[in-house]
């Protein structure tokens, strides 16, 4: 992708395979952040509000941009 991005996988997600996510980040460029044994990443699954995707908000809002674009 021609912009900073993160991809955040479950080890255990039953929808997606976490080396399928990982092989994906890699094509993409993007940082892969292994959450764990987490399930599947959805509200149905329990995911309400998260803080920690204003993690990687933040994170990605100090990645300088890439000049040759």
């Amino acid at each position: 992708m021609p912009f900073p991005s993160i991809v955040a996988a479950s080890t255990n997600d039953p929808l997606a395979a976490f080396e399928s996510v990982a092989g994906l980040a890699r094509a993409w460029g993007s940082h892969l952040v292994d959450l764990g044994p987490v399930g599947h990443l959805n509200p149905a699954a329990g995911y309400g509000a998260w803080p920690r995707a204003e993690e990687f908000i933040r994170e990605l809002s100090r990645v300088p941009p890439d000049e040759t674009l």
